[in-house]
């Protein structure tokens, strides 16, 4: 298993903890009293059948003289199927500690690219859980915490991880699409009946209008052709205010891949490469 701690938002941190450091009470600032926060997000890398167990942070503004409890629940927003995980129903920070660790056991069982445990804090009394904090050791930003904390999970990837978007219009049921290689074998594809040859869009599937739906693919260096359908033939229009898009982005250094949207007909065709 390969874990890559993330910290998000380092650039709107910057100027608010400029003037903290680890040696500094921030008890008496407002934004930072108290404060208490889970780290924000983690990529595992786990293969399908393979259990892992992966350390998550809670973050403390403060360090007290007695050992700190605090409760753990699962949020909606989890996507990886519950009989594949386990998460404790509390976190303790140590006396004189401003960290303290939990441990989540994620079972590869069912994995989609892209599925994703959430683990939320719940709400104390008296505990400011609504600004980030950032921890410093030797004057390196070490942590940021959150009210949540993500485990994003994807299976071993050699080469690139790319995600495909698709925020459908009121039409859902209409939407199709599909992804070949350099020599035009079909690799990839959604919407459509088990034969591959009728649109059944992703109304079938469970998405309501305007939803969104997303899938991280590992993809080989190489050149591809994405193809998206519209069953109607009028792309993803509703209206001049309703309408979808779609865009696939190298999660590996952020780029942009492909996107479009809107009335494009009955199909739209884009080539993309892979390095």
């Amino acid at each position: 298993m390969i874990l890559k701690k993330s910290i998000a938002y380092f650039a709107a941190l910057t100027l608010s903890f400029a003037m903290f450091s680890c040696e500094e009470d921030n008890s008496g600032d407002s934004q930072t009293a108290n404060y208490v926060g889970l780290e924000n997000y983690q990529t595992v890398e786990l293969s399908d059948g393979q259990t892992v167990v992966v350390e998550g942070k809670i973050l403390a503004s403060e360090a007290t003289g007695s050992d700190r409890t605090f409760g753990l629940v699962v949020d909606p927003s989890t996507t990886h199927g519950a009989a594949n995980y386990s998460v404790p129903a509390t976190v303790t920070i140590p006396a004189g500690s401003k960290e303290g660790v939990y441990e989540v056991t994620v079972v590869g069982n069912g994995l989609v690219d892209g599925n994703k445990i959430v683990v939320g804090l719940v709400p104390a009394e008296d505990l400011n859980q609504t600004t980030f904090y950032g921890t410093y050791s030797n004057g390196v930003l070490t942590g940021v915490g959150t009210t949540k904390s993500t485990f994003n999970l994807y299976r071993p990837c050699a080469s690139v991880r790319a995600r495909l978007s698709i925020k459908f219009d009121n039409y859902p049921e209409e939407t199709a699409w599909e992804l070949y290689d350099s020599s035009l074998n079909l690799i990839d594809s959604g919407g459509f009946d088990a034969a591959g040859t009728t649109i059944t869009g992703y109304a079938a599937l469970g998405f309501a209008d305007r939803s969104t739906f997303s899938v991280v693919k590992c993809l080989a260096p190489g050149t591809y052709t994405f193809v998206i359908y519209d069953d109607y033939g009028d792309g993803m229009y509703t209206s001049a205010t309703v309408s979808g898009t779609y865009s696939m982005n190298n999660l590996n250094n952020g780029a942009s891949l492909f996107s479009g949207g809107g009335d494009f007909g009955a199909f739209s065709e884009h080539e993309f490469v892979i390095q």
